[in-house]
């Protein structure tokens, strides 16, 4: 094989021999079989591996060697356990589709591997090694997909789409990922199918969407769900966002924070209709505050200031909306492609005038309590709101100036 699939041959070695000793087969799937193909580093893999033995024999095998295990994915084949610092699902062969209506998989066991493979999303996934001999098995042409840069599905993309319609969304996500170029069939079965993925859940489509903003330019997969009509299902309103303000946005905003990059899609939304689809995706409570401050500041600075010019509590008010620093507020507007050149000639004047770093008090909750003799409670608070509302409307204040306005205004 390679040196990348010997090294893991030989970390895994005692599970391997157990089942080989209880006459079982293990094969190792997945994204670690593709990957050392294109020599993409593999550190502290999460291995996938799959097996003709049943849920309830790997859990007997494995649990006398896991440091351990985890039963959540048993119901659907699938034993997770860790040895050291290496973590592996092992999944009984298997395949699953999704009813016509249904947001859950069924799945049905099999004794077969091809059978298992079969199931795969893309041929470039559906290649595997036998753990206990290194033998590599690719009865759909998998690797030579993977090298002349050509995405297809090993059934037919009816079929793999129907089975599970997340796939659409996956196939924007290899295209980009791996530079590879969907056969036209997918595209069309794709466009054919795109209400399908009504049915996957909220939580996966999420899961799927900001894994694709975490690729260094999902630009090419973002155009594959337009061209397949997919993307204003996902995000339930229309899109008008071309091969540029995509680079625009993938080459500024930095791709560890996809939540940031995802939120310029929502610019120039209403409060309401980002709130509507950011509940649909099932967004976190946390990413969700985050998308609606970045709208809210791309809003702001898109609406112009309230008067001829920019005011620097303007300026102030709108950085501490959003919770950026100043470099990251430009990437912000250059990514979302507004013409805000006003804005940013003011912000740059005030930066150059003033710290912007912070708008937050000097004083601390603890230095406050001391200096006007508070026990905790909700007058402190109100103290330090009064303080940033003063350092956002007039500029900085030092900690003294701070001590002086707090005694006269609260001292009694």
């Amino acid at each position: 094989m390679n040196e990348i699939i010997d090294h893991l041959r030989n970390l895994i070695s005692p599970v391997t021999e157990r089942f080989v000793n209880e006459q079982h087969t293990l094969f190792l799937v997945g994204g670690v079989v593709r990957d050392s193909f294109i020599h993409q580093k593999i550190e502290s893999p999460d291995l996938d591996l799959t097996t003709n033995a049943t849920p309830d024999q790997i859990r007997a095998l494995v649990e006398p060697l896991a440091d351990a295990v985890w039963l959540q994915g048993e119901r659907f084949g699938t034993i997770g356990l860790r040895i050291g610092e290496i973590r592996m699902e092992i999944t009984t062969h298997r395949s699953e589709s999704y009813a016509t209506s249904s947001r859950k998989p069924s799945v049905t066991f099999s004794s077969n591997l091809e059978d298992d493979l079969s199931r795969r999303d893309f041929t470039v996934n559906a290649m595997a090694v036998e753990l206990d001999s290194g033998n590599f098995f690719d009865p759909f042409n998998g690797k030579s997909d993977l090298e002349n840069k050509i995405l297809r599905t090993p059934l037919s993309p009816s079929e793999s789409f129907n089975d599970d319609p997340l796939r659409i969304l996956r196939a924007a996500r290899f295209s980009a990922g791996y530079e590879l170029q969907p056969v036209q069939e997918i595209v069309d079965t794709a466009k054919d199918l795109a209400e399908r993925i009504l049915i996957v859940s909220a939580e996966r489509i999420r899961e799927e969407v900001l894994k694709l903003l975490s690729l260094e330019n999902p630009t090419k997969g973002f155009e594959f769900l337009e061209k397949v009509n997919l993307l204003s299902k996902i995000l339930s309103f229309e899109l008008n966002l071309d091969h540029q303000n995509l680079n625009q946005i993938f080459s500024r905003l930095p791709l560890d924070d996809p939540v940031r990059r995802f939120s310029i899609f929502f610019k120039g939304l209403s409060k309401k209709e980002v709130k509507e689809s950011l509940h649909r995706l099932r967004m976190s409570r946390e990413e969700s505050r985050l998308i609606e401050n970045v709208v809210d500041f791309l809003n702001l600075v898109s609406n112009g200031p309230k008067s001829v010019k920019w005011t620097d509590e303007e300026i102030r008010r709108s950085l501490d909306l959003n919770q950026l620093n100043v470099e990251e507020s430009i990437n912000l507007i250059e990514a979302s492609d507004l013409n805000a050149k006003d804005f940013l000639d003011s912000l740059e004047s005030l930066k150059s005038r003033e710290n912007l770093i912070s708008f937050e008090p000097s004083l601390t909750a603890k230095e406050l309590m001391v200096l006007l003799n508070l026990e905790p409670g909700p007058l402190v608070g109100e103290i330090l709101r009064w303080l940033k509302e003063l350092r956002l409307r007039d500029g900085p204040i030092s900690a003294d100036e701070e001590r002086e306005m707090v005694l006269a205004r609260w001292g009694k």
